[in-house]
């Protein structure tokens, strides 16, 4: 089944049917306007960025190398067919206390060509924390995993699905991407501890209920057009060609209470760290767990971050 695709979808739609509902969708009209015909293509940006050092990952999320963003267009786009890319630069801003090849200053150089998707609220939000009526632009400013995807045709994310619950929105600028999507109660079909099955290459010794899994979704996504991928999805991507895109995650208080249960049932999840660097402000000195579900704990006291609407 294809996924739906909508378009003048207000922030408050986008909330209730897709956010609370958990439910993915692709916005095809988000990124009218953005100049992706020009501003966001191969030689705009090695000439913008080339020079710049950049994250290079594997298949998954293990990181292989940092190098130029030149170097990684000349070794991996426009390669024959039968020669397909397997690195995948992933060029994050930055998430952590740590020295590192971040993308923040590269964001900055290209933050005039493109905007805040018209569907996406700017408060509100957990992670980052924004509570009305104060405001985030995602151009601006850091969110989770906020980052430019660059890879050649072939390189693929594995399947997976995204830390700590959170949501993910992902906009393909260049290239196109087929994607294979599963739901949250295939859980028992996809992993085995903290071990995702390779849909294309299952260990069935490992995963041998594999078979039932059914993917919900298989589509393409095509230049642009918006993804957003509701909390614990999962999705294994393709770039069936050279591909450019950039994506961030988030925790909107319309799944706040969600998020706590999986906090106070994860507490020793690795990836709070990025929850904590970002909540941090909030959370004063201490970088235990408990911090985050008592900040939690006190936005649903005071109701405050989804009773007072999107804005």
């Amino acid at each position: 089944m294809k996924l739906e695709r909508r378009s003048g979808l207000t922030p408050e739609q986008f909330v209730t049917e897709h956010i609370v509902a958990n439910k993915p969708v692709i916005i095809s009209d988000a990124m009218s306007g953005w100049e992706i015909s020009t501003k966001w293509t191969p030689e705009y940006l090695e000439q913008k960025l080339g020079e710049e050092d950049v994250q290079i990952y594997d298949n998954l999320f293990d990181l292989q190398n940092v190098g130029s963003l030149h170097d990684y267009f000349a070794e991996n786009f426009g390669r024959p067919a039968d020669h397909p890319s397997t690195e995948y630069v992933r060029w994050y801003t930055k998430f952590k206390e740590m020295d590192f090849a971040w993308a923040d200053e590269a964001f900055s150089m290209i933050r005039e060509n493109w905007c805040h998707p018209y569907f996406l609220p700017s408060s509100d939000f957990i992670v980052p924390f924004r509570s009305a009526p104060a405001r985030i632009n995602v151009v601006d400013e850091r969110f989770p995993y906020k980052g430019l995807f660059i890879s050649g045709a072939g390189a693929r994310t594995r399947l997976h699905r995204d830390p700590w619950m959170s949501d993910a929105v992902l906009c393909q600028f260049y290239g196109r991407k087929s994607l294979t999507v599963y739901s949250p109660d295939q859980a028992c079909y996809l992993l085995n501890g903290d071990e995702f099955v390779d849909p294309q290459d299952p260990d069935l010794e490992k995963f041998p209920e594999f078979h039932k899994a059914i993917p919900v979704y298989e589509d393409v996504l095509e230049p642009g057009e918006v993804l957003y991928f509701a909390g614990g999805w999962f999705h294994d991507v393709t770039s069936l060609t050279d591909s450019i895109s950039v994506t961030w995650n988030f925790m909107h208080s319309g799944r706040l209470s969600a998020f706590y249960e999986f906090v106070k049932a994860h507490p020793e999840d690795k990836q709070l760290e990025i929850v904590r660097f970002f909540l941090q402000p909030w959370l004063g000195e201490r970088k235990d767990t408990g911090a985050i579900l008592e900040l939690l704990e006190r936005q649903m006291e005071s109701n405050t971050a989804f009773s007072a609407g999107t804005r």
